[in-house]
Formats: C-alpha cells, structure tokens, sequence
C-alpha cells in the first residue's frame, strides 16, 4: 500500500457521527484537497491507517484554525496538535458520542 502525504491536515466527522478521517493537502498531487476514509488505527503519532488500508503520513502541525471554523471545541484539537497519541480512539468516541447527544 503506497503512503499519501497530507499536509494542511485536518479532523473530520464522517456522516452520522460515527468515525473521523483525515482531510489535507496531497502532495503528490499538487496540494490537491483529499479526504481518507474513516482511521481506524494509529502507527505513529503523525502515520494513520485508513479503514481502505491506506496509511496516510501527517505532516506538520494540525490545521487548527480551519477546525475552529468548523466549530470543533478546543480541547479536542490540542489533544491532536502534533498527531495522534496512543489515546486518540478515547478522544474521538468521547467527541462523537457529545456530537451524537
């Protein structure tokens, strides 16, 4: 499986609130906009694994202001400033489950 670069990377929520993927600029394809499917595991802190089996290397910092826009709560983008941690799937079901109420 070949690695996709993000840079400008974001969170997103996928539809009804169940999963996050990853959003950002593909650098192999001229900072095109590209979205993951749903994360479902953490290799590395800035290295991901879509639910399509595609690993997506983060690089840089979170694209925290474009989060702010889309009304995430601060607390939850700092918990991803430098990429994801070992607890990243206790963050994301604890947000999802307040987006659900």
């Amino acid at each position: 499986q070949k690695n996709v670069c993000l840079t400008s990377w974001r969170i997103t929520v996928m539809d009804g609130n169940t999963a996050i993927c990853v959003e950002g600029k593909r650098k192999d394809m001229e900072g095109m906009l590209w979205h993951s499917n749903a994360i479902v595991e953490c290799i590395a802190h800035n290295q991901v694994r879509s639910s399509s089996g595609s690993i997506y290397l983060l690089q840089g910092n979170i694209d925290s202001a474009s989060m702010r826009k889309e009304g995430f709560p601060y607390r939850f983008i700092k918990r991803f400033t430098y990429g994801f941690s070992k607890r990243w799937k206790e963050y994301v079901e604890e947000f999802l489950e307040e987006r659900r109420r």
